[in-house]
Parts: structure tokens; sequence; C-alpha cells
């Protein structure tokens, strides 16, 4: 939808006819500690920071903000970082960067101003009023803020309009609440599997036991026979256990893992977000990812699968959980048990967690339609909202 079809109906006037500029700045003091808030983008409001004492800054004053007063950054104000200040923000502290404002008594509802700032469209004509040198350094001043049209009905229409979106949000935010997301398909794909699993086996294995670590390193200049593409952690689902995409191989940089048609992949890097995969080619992979060669105790399904299960994942988690950016060593995840399943159950297990998998990556695919179709509902009401069609 363009600007000139959301903003027909109702009258565009100056922003600076709803809002004031209303800085109140406090000198710093050095021996003073300032409670410090922020504003996240894409209309997510404010929120608190840490405190700072005034010898930890160089900023020479500070804005106070106030419980009803709109706070901006002027660096990400053009993706959507401005907000009303809730009540338990009011008397924190922001930098020159936040410019802070009133809203103007008889002219405005600020309920509608808030749903305005929660607005795509507003965001984007604010991108067009920003400045400065590059994408992450371009700034929306106040007088520029103040002097942006948007569709700005009398009091009593605006009141009208505020009174139907907070309804309609709440229902809204209701219902997001209730609904489970594609997030829950992947904890039940999780826990389901040492379910599944536990039907076949009788014992546990250690991984080591299970599958060789292969390294077959290539080197750019390398011949990558028969590895044809190469498939990275940003191309494996975290706990679905599939693959999404690849790239072709050319001029690759830094060395690589080759890995064959059967090979588990693991990723140890970020070990948290659980991203294995049962090959069914071959490639080459990062060196953030173990080459996994199962040698028969117990097919490569299983293996990934019991790799995949939470009761992994949480030994996983407890060997990590300390780590600034955690990574599982090889000699770790080699010495976990996973379900060690007898010879003569390999082909019912095997089916059994396919079928499993299979319905969970259908209920995946179902919710993240689900949440595609929720997160355009929000634009929606708010384009009918300043349209004036609701």
């Amino acid at each position: 939808m363009s600007l000139g079809e959301t903003l027909s109906n109702y009258p565009l006037r100056p922003l600076g006819c709803a809002l004031s500029l209303a800085l109140e700045q406090v000198d710093v003091a050095a021996d003073t500690q300032y409670p410090i808030a922020g504003v996240r983008g894409f209309g997510n409001g404010a929120f608190p920071r840490d405190a700072i004492s005034g010898n930890e800054t160089s900023y020479k004053s500070l804005n106070r903000l106030r419980a009803g007063n709109l706070v901006m950054s002027r660096l990400k104000a053009f993706e959507g970082a401005i907000a009303f200040v809730p009540e338990d923000l009011d008397g924190y502290y922001a930098s020159a960067e936040f410019p802070t404002f009133e809203v103007v008594k008889g002219e405005a509802e600020p309920r509608y101003l808030k749903h305005l700032c929660s607005w795509p469209t507003f965001w984007q004509m604010l991108q067009g009023e920003s400045k400065g040198i590059g994408a992450r350094r371009e700034r929306v001043s106040a007088q520029r803020l103040l002097s942006i049209e948007v569709p700005l009905p009398g009091l009593s229409e605006q009141r009208r309009v505020a009174d139907k979106l907070d309804i309609l949000m709440s229902k809204f935010d209701t219902t997001v609440a209730l609904s489970p997301g594609s997030e829950n398909s992947r904890q039940i794909a999780v826990a389901g599997l040492d379910q599944v699993l536990a039907r076949w086996a009788t014992g546990t294995v250690r991984v080591g036991d299970a599958c060789t670590l292969v390294s077959d390193t290539v080197h750019p200049g390398d011949d990558p026979s028969p590895a044809r593409e190469f498939v990275g952690l940003e191309h494996i689902a975290p706990h679905l256990g599939t693959r999404f995409g690849s790239r072709p191989l050319g001029d690759e940089k830094g060395r690589k893992f080759r890995f064959a048609a059967g090979d588990v992949l693991y990723g140890y890097l970020r070990p948290y977000l659980n991203k294995v995969w049962l090959s069914d080619r071959a490639g080459l992979c990062s060196v953030e990812q173990y080459v996994l060669r199962p040698n028969g105790i117990i097919p490569g399904e299983l293996l990934a699968a019991g790799l995949r299960s939470k009761s992994t994942l949480d030994k996983v988690l407890n060997a990590t959980h300390n780590l600034q950016l955690p990574r599982l060593r090889s000699g770790l995840l080699m010495a976990m048990e996973i379900p060690s399943i007898p010879r003569d159950r390999h082909k019912q297990a095997t089916a059994d967690v396919n079928a499993f998998m299979q319905k969970v990556r259908t209920l995946d695919n179902r919710q993240r339609h689900r949440d595609e179709l929720l997160t355009a509902v929000r634009p929606a009401l708010l384009n009918a909202a300043f349209s004036g069609q609701l």
C-alpha cells in the first residue's frame, strides 16, 4: 500500500500540531548515578538499561524522561525506535540523541499517537526524513519529526480510533499469546525424540562408539570432488534436522570439511541451536560443523535423532552455558551417551523416528504460516485505522 493510498481519507497535518519539543536537560555530575533508558526498534517501546555514573560518560548533560512524553532515537527512528515513556521509566535519563516531546493538549489524543508510532508506514516516513552518512548513521532531527505530515483528524475522531485500536490490539495480543507458534513445534521435536527412541532402546552407547569423526579438509584451490555444493550452519534448521538451502561451490575462501551422503553434520558453534543434519548428498561444510560417519552400530537416522534429542541437548547446554561464544569440544560430544538400539530393531525404530519427524515438520510448516499471517494483522489494522476505514 502506497503512502498516498494509506493517507487518503484523513487530513494530513504536521506532527508539530500534536507534539511540541519538551527537553528537560540535566547537567551531569561526576558523583551521581543516572538510571538510563533506551528505545527498541520496530515499535517495541522504551526499556531500562544499566545505570551509569557521571564519571562514566562523556556527555555533559542528559535528557530526563517523563511519563507520557514521547522519546525518539535520532539514530534509529527510521527503524521505529520511537515510543511513549511508561510510568515505570519516569525520571530515567537518555543522551541528547534521544529528544523528548509532549502532547499538545486539546489537539491530540496520546493513545492515537502511541498507535501511530507503531505503524510501519510512519517509520517509512521517518526513513525518508533521515539524514547522515551511511545507512547506520542516518539521523532524524526533532524539527524534521515535527514537520512530517501525518493523518490527524479531529480530537473526537482520534479518540474513537484509539478506542477501537485499543480493543482490537488487546484481542490480537491475547490471540498471539494463546496460539502456539513455530517455536512450539521445535520444542515438540526435541522432547518427542526421547520418547520415540526410548520405545526401541535397550541401553545407551557413546557417540564415539557409534561413529567416526571425519576431518577431510579441503583447502582453497583443492579439488572438492565429488562435492558440488556448500552446506553451512546457515542452511540447517534448528531442532528439525532439515536442510533448507545450499550454495554452489566456487571461489571458496578458507578451509572446509568434505562430507559424504549418509554422514551426520553437527554444528558445534552455538550448539544450543541444535543444528544436526543427516546428509543425503556429498558436499563441503564449514569447519564449525563436525562430520560424523556412522560405523553401523546404529543407522545415521538414529544417530542424528539421538544427537537432536532433548536429553543430549540438555547435556550440551550444561557443558557450554558458561562460555561467551559456546562451542562444544569434540571430545565432549564423542563421550556423550545416546540411546542404543539393537540391530533387529533398526528398521522399525528408523521408521518410527521418520514418521514422528514428518508430523513435526508438517506442524512446523503450518505454524510458520500462521506466524506469517499474524505478523500481517497488526500493520493491516493500523493501515485501516489511519486511512479512516476503521
